[in-house]
């Protein structure tokens, strides 16, 4: 039976018209491949760039919340001190006065959310050096963070995304 299978075989095989269709199916179905990869490539990759930029902005929305706390100083409150949750980051009086009579700290925190006025660099640089890139440095008591490149980059995400 394997030797009627084989000489089958051979006999299609070596048969001229079977070779070139073979050859043929073989080209179209690799130039096909070819131009579709590229294609379910990029549409798979979105998919993939849309869920690492959520995770950023997610992260993002953690660090400013609960772990920089910048909402506390950046976001204005109502009259019984809680964060006004509709206007978060939207800029307020600082809500603490400084404890060394000789060292004023600023009246007002900017607005970040959107970060208006500032590129992701100077962001970027004031979270991670602790520096202002041309522009005056923050007043206390906003502190010199040294935040790693990844934690401010995902702060600067999230505070564009509002």
């Amino acid at each position: 039976m394997t030797v009627t299978l084989r000489a089958r075989l051979f006999r299609f095989v070596s048969r001229p018209s079977a070779l070139a269709i073979g050859a043929l199916a073989v080209t179209l179905f690799s130039s096909g491949v070819a131009r579709t990869a590229p294609q379910a490539a990029t549409q798979a990759a979105k998919p993939a760039d849309q869920a690492d930029a959520a995770t950023l902005v997610a992260h993002g929305e953690y660090l400013a919340n609960r772990v920089a706390m910048c909402v506390q100083c950046h976001s204005p409150r109502d009259a019984h001190g809680n964060v006004l949750l509709t206007q978060k980051f939207r800029g307020a009086p600082i809500p603490v006065t400084s404890p060394w009579p000789e060292r004023e700290f600023a009246f007002r925190a900017p607005s970040i959310a959107g970060l208006p006025g500032f590129t992701d660099e100077q962001i970027i640089a004031l979270l991670t050096e602790g520096k202002a890139i041309d522009r005056d440095p923050p007043r206390p008591p906003m502190p010199p963070f040294r935040m790693t490149r990844q934690d401010a980059q995902a702060i600067v995400a999230y505070l564009r995304s509002l």
